[in-house]
């Protein structure tokens, strides 16, 4: 993973333009967690895939929301995570595009808007995992299987910075 704590926006923008991604959808790399989690136990299952879709229409109208404009539109993001939804990407290219995410999208000076979009990120992820299990029946503790337990805490990680998650409620 690249370090977080030396780059700095430019790099992240440099470093994404090395994926072909600029402009406007350097608004769209925060689903990339959700696409993260949808992929964590090996399948693309229907329910995740349409609930991440009521969460890219909702990013859509939040990004434009926040830009006073219509910058973004559901068919142009949809074309733009298409790539990573059609077939399984590298684990190593999620990874990488989920590093960037706190450089650009978290380090503004409004830290309520950080947060609010991190806890959105995670509580995202947190819905796709717990939309479908991979088998039935499964036991109790297996809602979540260990390879989607494994990504949100790496999701978290990045998201944070942290090692372990905060209990809810801790600053």
């Amino acid at each position: 993973m690249l370090d977080q704590s030396v780059m700095t926006r430019q790099d992240a923008l440099d470093r994404l333009r090395d994926f072909n991604i600029q402009g406007e959808d350097v608004y769209l790399i925060d689903l990339i967690p959700l696409i993260e989690m949808i992929w964590s136990d090996g399948q693309a299952q229907a329910s995740e895939v349409g609930l991440f879709k009521d969460y890219l229409n909702q990013h859509v109208a939040k990004v434009n929301q926040m830009a006073g404009y219509k910058m973004l539109t559901v068919e142009k993001a949809e074309r733009f995570i298409s790539r990573f939804l059609k077939e399984r990407p590298s684990s190593q290219l999620l990874e990488t595009l989920r590093s960037l995410i706190p450089p650009l999208r978290l380090s503004s000076s409004d830290s309520e808007a950080n947060e609010e979009l991190r806890s959105s990120l995670l509580q995202g992820c947190l819905d796709i995992a717990a939309s479908s299990v991979t088998q039935y029946p499964y036991e109790s503790m297996e809602r979540f299987c260990s390879s989607e337990k494994k990504c949100w805490f790496e999701i978290f990680e990045t998201l944070h910075g942290t090692s372990q998650p905060q209990a809810v409620g801790s600053n």
